[in-house]
C-alpha cells in the first residue's frame, strides 16, 4: 500500500500546483473530481486526505488572480431612490373670465336655390355654363321635347280655331241681340199707336199686344249666350294646351331670379333622372356666413346673438353680426313636420359685401361670447378637484393642509370662476 500511498500523495502536489495556474475554480474542481475518480479505485481511505488538501490549496491562490476574476464580474446597477414629486401651487386671483364658442364657417348666399328637372329624359340643349349671370325666366337647359313643342304647335291652332268661332257666335248674338230689341221697340210703338188711334179695336190691339210678347221672348232667348259647344270647345283646347305647356316647363330649367350659377352639372346628350339637382343658383349681391354645427355648439346659441367674424386670410379685419336663424330645434329654422333640408346656421354680418372686403365662399372663424364677469375670484382648472360629485380644493396654510369645498360658476378651458369657498391670495395645492 505504501507505494500507491506515496504516488497519491505526488499526484496531489500536482493537482495543487495545477491549481494555482488555472483560471477559474471551476475548472480546479473538474481536475479534482476526475482524480478523485481514479483514487477511488485505488483506495477510499486517500481521497479525503487528498481533498482536503486540494481545499486548503483555495486559499494559497494568488492574490493578483483572485482580483482578477473579481474584477471581471459584472456590477449590480443600484436601484435609484424614488423621487417624490412636488405638486403645483396656485394662488387665487381677482379678474375677468368670460366663456365663449368659436366655430368655422363660409361666406354664402342669403339666397340660393337647387334646380331640377321635373320628368326623367335626356338633355337636349344646355344655355349657360358655371358662374354665368342669369335674369329670371332665362332658360337654362332642357330635355328633348320636340314631340311635345309639336303637340303644343298643334294644340294652339286648335284652341285659335275654336275661340275664331266662339268670337264669331258672340259677334252674330251681339248683332242678333241688337236686332231683337228694335224689334221689340217697334212692336210696343205700334201696339202704343193703336191704343191710342183706334182704341176701339180691340181686335188689333190684342194682336199687336202678341206682336209685342213675341219680340220679348226672342230678345230673352238671345240673352242666353252663345252656343255652350263652342265655349266648351275653346276650353277643351285650352287645357289641352295648359297641359303640354306644363309638361314642356317640366323638362325645362329656368332661372327663378335674377343671379349667379354656382354650379351646373349637365352635359348635351346625357340622361337625368327626375328631381335631381343639377343647377345651383344664388343671389350673390346678398352674402352671409354659412356654419355646419353639432347639437353642443347650438345649445350654446340663440338666435340674435351678436358675433365677431374674422376672415381667417385678414385676421386682423373683425366683422359684426348676429346669429339671424338656427335649424330646428334650436331655432326657427323648419319644424317638427317638414324635414329642413338645409340644417346650417346662418348668421348675418352688419357690413355689406363690398364695404366689409370678403367674398363668396371665404373662410371665416366666428367667436360668440356666451358669459362675462369682472372682478370674480378665479383659479386654474387644474386646481379643482372632484370626488363623488363634490368640488373642492386643497389650500396650503403653512405646513398644513387642508379640503375646502368651493362653489363654481362660469367654467372656461383654462379658468373657472370661484363663488364662494374662497379668499384673494390663498395658496391652493394642485392635483
Amino acid at each position: 500500500m505504501r507505494p500507491y500511498l506515496h504516488g497519491a500523495q505526488e499526484r496531489s502536489k500536482e493537482l495543487m500546483n495545477r491549481l494555482s495556474s488555472s483560471r477559474t475554480v471551476c475548472r480546479f474542481l473538474q481536475v479534482t473530481g476526475r482524480a478523485a475518480a481514479r483514487l477511488r479505485r485505488i483506495a477510499r481511505g486517500v481521497m479525503p486526505v487528498a481533498l482536503g488538501m486540494a481545499l486548503s490549496g483555495c486559499a494559497l491562490l494568488p492574490a493578483g488572480r483572485s482580483a482578477e476574476i473579481a474584477a471581471n464580474e459584472p456590477t449590480p446597477t443600484p436601484i435609484p431612490t424614488s423621487v417624490i414629486p412636488i405638486k403645483p401651487t396656485y394662488t387665487v386671483k381677482v379678474g375677468e373670465i368670460m366663456r365663449e364658442r368659436t366655430f368655422s364657417g363660409r361666406v354664402a348666399p342669403v339666397v340660393e336655390e337647387a334646380l331640377f328637372f321635373r320628368v326623367s329624359g335626356r338633355v337636349r340643349s344646355v344655355y349657360v355654363k358655371r358662374n354665368d349671370f342669369v335674369t329670371a325666366g332665362q332658360v337654362i337647359a332642357d330635355l328633348e321635347i320636340d314631340d311635345l313643342e309639336r303637340e303644343l304647335t298643334s294644340t294652339q291652332l286648335n284652341l285659335e280655331r275654336a275661340q275664331a268661332r266662339l268670337n264669331a257666335a258672340e259677334r252674330n248674338l251681339e248683332f242678333q241681340i241688337r236686332r231683337a230689341q228694335i224689334n221689340l221697340d217697334i212692336a210696343m210703338l205700334q201696339l202704343m199707336n193703336l191704343r191710342t188711334e183706334r182704341p176701339d179695336d180691340n181686335f188689333a190691339i190684342s194682336v199687336q199686344s202678341k206682336q209685342v210678347e213675341l219680340a220679348e221672348i226672342a230678345l230673352e232667348q238671345l240673352s242666353e249666350g252663345v252656343d255652350p259647344l263652342l265655349v266648351n270647345d275653346v276650353k277643351r283646347a285650352q287645357l289641352l294646351v295648359e297641359k303640354l305647356e306644363s309638361a314642356i316647363a317640366d323638362g325645362t330649367i329656368t332661372a327663378p331670379f335674377d343671379g349667379q350659377l354656382l354650379s351646373v352639372s349637365l352635359t348635351a346628350g346625357r340622361p337625368v333622372n327626375a328631381f335631381d339637382t343639377v343647377v345651383s343658383i344664388a343671389d350673390i349681391t346678398d352674402l352671409e356666413v354659412k356654419a355646419d354645427l353639432i347639437s353642443d355648439q347650438m345649445n350654446d346659441l340663440e338666435e340674435g346673438m351678436v358675433v365677431e367674424v374674422s376672415l381667417v386670410g385678414r385676421p386682423g379685419a373683425i366683422l359684426k353680426g348676429f346669429v339671424r336663424r338656427l335649424p330646428y330645434p334650436f331655432g326657427s329654422g323648419g319644424s317638427g313636420a317638414v324635414t329642413e333640408v338645409d340644417k346650417s346656421t346662418r348668421l348675418t354680418i352688419d357690413e355689406s359685401a363690398q364695404d366689409a372686403g370678403y367674398e363668396l365662399g371665404d373662410l371665416v372663424q366666428v367667436r360668440v361670447q356666451l358669459e362675462h364677469k369682472e372682478s370674480v375670484l378665479w383659479l386654474p382648472t387644474q386646481a379643482i378637484r372632484v370626488f363623488d360629485g363634490r368640488r373642492f380644493v386643497v389650500v396650503q396654510d403653512g405646513d398644513v393642509q387642508r379640503r375646502v369645498d368651493v362653489k363654481l360658476g362660469i367654467q372656461t378651458p383654462d379658468r373657472v370662476e370661484v363663488e364662494e369657498g374662497l379668499e384673494e391670495g390663498q395658496i391652493v395645492v394642485g392635483q
